[in-house]
Order: structure tokens, then C-alpha cells, then sequence
């Protein structure tokens, strides 16, 4: 049984939730911890700007006048909701990425990933490329997928990939 690493790997797919469908996808690994840490460090002032912004209107403002307070009032009910879902939202995403990475180790076979074509594309603010796929392995037939990640010159037409599928529904992760 192959070990499936937790972090980043060739072909790992951005968390967009891209193929959702019934066909091929590839799984969302889970992030390493130092990411995950400096997502908290980051994400807690954010968090905690809303509610100030609601005690600094209700409390440090007296000498305002009341539209300004209601304002500002306001805008910081509007930061502590966005906040709370942008951060439930990557909660949903982590949870999804850990079961993945679960029922990949529990069920998961060896294959193959052959690169059948390499295309330049963005990934962001940084450029990649996008990979075709043709993924083979015991226990279910060979299918094809894209898969994005950075440039490495090793990622070539032809070169062979290791992966983990679960052959009854096609998900798929690239291993190292």
C-alpha cells in the first residue's frame, strides 16, 4: 500500500473544488502545518478587527457624530461576518482534504501517471503548467486527467508519475 503524503506534491490541484462531477479528481492533499499555523496567525487579527471596530464605535467614539458611529458600527458587523465564513469556509476544505487523504491510505492502489501532454498556464500570480494525464493501474480501467502544478523540468511528454486512485469513484493524488 502506498504512503500518501500530506503537504505538497507534483500535480497537486489547487483548492478550487474543480471536477466535482462523477469523473476523475484529483484529491485536495492537506497542507503542512507551518501553513496551516501561519493561516491562524494571520487570520485571527482579521477576525478580531470586526469586533473592535463594533467597541470602537460604541465606546471610544462618544465625540462623534451618530451617522460616523453607525458607520463604523456597521462596517465592523460586516468584517466579523465575512471573516467568520471566509474561515468556515477553509475549515470545510481542510476536513475535505483530511477525508480524502483518508480513504485515499484505507483504499487506495498503486498506479501510474504518464504525461501525455505539458501546457503553460497560470496559477495565479505565479506561472505553471497543466499536465494530461493518463492514469493506469490493477483494478480499474485507465482514464485521463489534467492536473496544474508548478514547472519542473522533469515534467516532461512521456515521463511516468506515481499515484495513489480509489478505483470506485476515480480519485486520484499524485505521490512523490
Amino acid at each position: 500500500m502506498p504512503t500518501v503524503p500530506r503537504g505538497y506534491a507534483p500535480g497537486r490541484n489547487a483548492l478550487t473544488g474543480k471536477g466535482i462531477d462523477s469523473g476523475p479528481r484529483q484529491a485536495n492533499l492537506p497542507s503542512g502545518g507551518f501553513l496551516r499555523l501561519m493561516l491562524w496567525l494571520l487570520g485571527l487579527p482579521l477576525l478580531l478587527i470586526g469586533p473592535f471596530m463594533v467597541y470602537a464605535a460604541v465606546a471610544l467614539a462618544t465625540s462623534e457624530p451618530s451617522l460616523n458611529r453607525w458607520i463604523m458600527g456597521v462596517a465592523g458587523v460586516g468584517v466579523t461576518i465575512s471573516c467568520a465564513k471566509l474561515a468556515r469556509y477553509e475549515s470545510r476544505l481542510r476536513e475535505r482534504a483530511r477525508r480524502e487523504l483518508h480513504r485515499l491510505e484505507a483504499v487506495g492502489v498503486a498506479a501510474t501517471a504518464e504525461i501525455t501532454a505539458v501546457r503553460p498556464t497560470s496559477l495565479g500570480e505565479e506561472s505553471g503548467v497543466e499536465l494530461s494525464l493518463l492514469i493506469s493501474g490493477p483494478g480499474f480501467e485507465p482514464f485521463e486527467s489534467t492536473s496544474q502544478c508548478k514547472d519542473d523540468p522533469a515534467l516532461t511528454v512521456g515521463a511516468r508519475l506515481n499515484a495513489v486512485v480509489d478505483p470506485t469513484d476515480r480519485l486520484y493524488a499524485i505521490v512523490p
